[in-house]
């Protein structure tokens, strides 16, 4: 096949990979405390046999998702373990797989050990890095903006942990809203000037109405690829047909 097909359908296959991306963030706009993502291409040239111009081909190629972390809305839940981040930082999690991962979901129950965890099961932070656990009998807690956790006499509880992760935007995503380096541990750096809101929940900053017109165009930008490839390919058959009617 010539350099025409192959772009066309090197293309395509981006395009196919930036349609499932775009789905999967419309899927997620209600998830609370989900991050947009975007495909990350990165252009690689391959020399070919041709002279002249066509001497080199330029290719796209697939490296990943890259997430967007600009901040989602806040709601008003009035459930005093719901908290929200407002500003930079990241919750800290040790999820049911054993992993410790970053990420903003702080949507939060009480499990039947008395832990704070979101209603998946993954296990909120403290600042050393451990789950917070809520003594029985502490009566109705209340958490202060840098997240220290009182208890209904006022007695101290725990810190809920609020890291830094100045390239999270490039980490694996885990199932929900969870984040993990491509490689190694989640490092837990303390950020110096956490800001939580109790009683709030962030929701996750997809803009469906964004995220359906980018769905639209990346379906008309697959559709123009595959009929240029079907050009190329109905040129080349073409070409093929008189060279043998010629010989």
């Amino acid at each position: 096949m010539e350099n025409v097909g192959y772009l066309a359908y090197a293309r395509a296959s981006q395009l196919e990979r930036a349609t499932d991306v775009a789905a999967n963030n419309i899927a997620n706009a209600n998830t609370a405390g989900f991050r947009a993502s975007r495909t990350l291409f990165e252009n690689y040239v391959a020399q070919s046999n041709a002279a002249g111009d066509l001497g080199a081909v330029s290719y796209a190629i697939d490296r990943g998702t890259v997430s967007d972390l600009s901040q989602g809305a806040l709601t008003r839940t009035g459930n005093p373990l719901d908290i929200a981040i407002t500003g930079d930082g990241w919750l800290g999690y040790l999820t049911t797989t054993g992993q410790t991962a970053l990420g903003r979901e702080g949507s939060l129950v009480q499990n039947a050990a008395g832990d704070l965890s979101t209603t998946a099961g993954d296990l909120l932070l403290d600042l050393g890095g451990a789950p917070i656990n809520i003594p029985p009998g502490s009566g109705e807690i209340s958490i202060a903006r840098d997240g220290t956790i009182s208890g209904g006499n006022g007695e101290v509880i725990a810190q809920v942990g609020v890291f830094d992760a100045p390239d999270i935007a490039f980490w694996e995503r885990l199932s929900g809203t969870m984040m993990v380096p491509r490689d190694g541990v989640a490092p837990l750096n303390p950020t110096l000037e956490p800001a939580l809101m109790q009683g709030h929940v962030e929701q996750s900053n997809v803009s469906p109405i964004a995220e359906m017109s980018r769905l639209i165009e990346l379906q008309r930008a697959y559709e123009h690829s595959m009929s240029l490839a079907k050009t190329a390919d109905d040129l080349r058959k073409e070409a093929l047909s008189r060279l043998r009617s010629n010989s």
